[in-house]
């Protein structure tokens, strides 16, 4: 099996605050189901990470069901690493050069 842990960067904790506030404020309080959506996601990714399609460089892309929200993520030899969570209707470009500026050196 190709399960692998699945670990956000700081950065990602915001844009799930983002995402829950804009749920709450305009969907009606369904912040909460939008975070147990994003998490039931983060645990498919965990089981097999490969099932997401790349979308730019080696960067895939999750969508999270019931939302316009995507996950961008990238793999390593041992995890898959969350770069950011992001309204994929926003300009292809934007959401292209906040992923990459945010992908930490090594």
């Amino acid at each position: 099996m190709n399960a692998k842990p699945v670990v956000a960067l700081a950065d990602v904790r915001e844009d799930v605050q983002i995402a829950c506030d804009y749920f709450d404020t305009r969907v009606g309080a369904a912040g909460g189901r939008f975070l147990r959506r994003y998490f039931a996601t983060t645990d498919r990714i965990a089981l097999n990470p490969w099932s997401y399609p790349i979308k730019f460089e080696d960067y895939h892309r999750a969508l999270i069901p019931h939302s316009s929200f995507a996950i961008y993520f990238f793999q390593e030899a041992a995890r898959s690493v969350i770069v950011a969570v992001i309204d994929a209707r926003r300009d292809p470009r934007f959401i292209r050069n906040l992923v990459r500026t945010r992908r930490p050196r090594t």
